[in-house]
């Protein structure tokens, strides 16, 4: 998507989700700006979340985020951030939420 990504990673417990989740910022941004795609320097936003999975939702999280595409043609990924935050009794912090942008699919 132009302007997130989604992740299904399993972590072994040794690892808590920020560290990975730091670690594939940094890394990737690092990456990107080494191949120069991008005339300017890549950097992540500030904002993300991170959700626990069950065992048996796992396909149907994959099955997402291969459809994401058609799945935000119908749903803008604001409101449905926006949702999972509510349905999942997370306080919205405005500085933490990601950087939302419209229209780009």
């Amino acid at each position: 998507m132009a302007d997130h990504i989604h992740i299904l990673a399993r972590l072994r417990p040794t690892i808590a989700p920020s560290v990975f989740v730091q670690k594939e910022k940094s890394n990737s941004s690092r990456w990107i700006n080494a191949q120069g795609f991008l005339e300017q320097e890549f950097s992540w936003q500030k904002g993300g979340a991170t959700f626990s999975v069950g065992e048996r939702d796992v396909a149907k999280v994959v099955d997402y985020i291969k459809n994401q595409k058609v799945h935000h043609q119908k749903k803008s990924f604001e409101n449905e951030y926006l949702k999972l935050l509510y349905e999942n009794e997370i306080e919205r912090e405005d500085e933490y939420l990601p950087q939302f942008h419209q229209g780009l699919y």
